[in-house]
């Protein structure tokens, strides 16, 4: 165990704070009078093995499966059934992105770092379609009709519920 003065504490606590994690005690004294004690803090949850989930989840079939980053079939304007639900003026395909780059891969409009979630967040609370224009004045509506029609193909996939 090793005592420190709080100055010299303050101005090497980084340092201080290796020693604690290589396994040494540190105590900080204030007028050789104990204050605090360093000590390294031992992980109570431990990460999970590769394959340690292998037989605990049920056999899903295929089709479960899809590619997130695909914009089928919003994409056409159609639910996954084949409905058509309006589908918009434009090709959805120009207008919503997915860059990983961007937004952490989420869909985007026209690659600026306004995501989908973003525009149909608004106009769930009630913001209307004027306003989101006017505050994001590099949106047009053909951006949002965009959004909606990709919400709308993203929310039609199946759920499979295990519990």
């Amino acid at each position: 165990m090793t005592t420190v003065k709080i100055h010299e504490a303050k101005t090497n606590l980084s340092r201080l704070i290796a020693r604690v994690e290589a396994g040494e005690e540190i105590v900080i004294a204030r007028d050789d009078k104990p204050v605090v004690r360093l000590v390294k803090v031992e992980s109570t949850k431990s990460k999970p093995e590769f394959g340690s989930m292998k037989g605990q989840w049920p056999e899903l079939p295929d089709e479960f499966f899809f590619e997130p980053w695909t914009l089928e079939p919003a994409r056409k304007g159609l639910s996954e059934e084949g409905r058509d639900y309006a589908a918009p003026a434009t090709d959805i395909s120009d207008r919503i992105t997915l860059d990983p780059a961007v937004c952490g891969g989420r869909p985007c409009i026209r690659g600026m770092r306004i995501r989908v979630s973003d525009v149909v967040g608004m106009l769930a609370t009630g913001m209307e379609r004027k306003d989101i224009l006017a505050d994001y004045p590099y949106l047009e509506s053909a951006d949002i009709d965009a959004a909606l029609a990709y919400a709308a193909g993203s929310a039609g996939h199946r759920v499979i519920r295990t519990r």
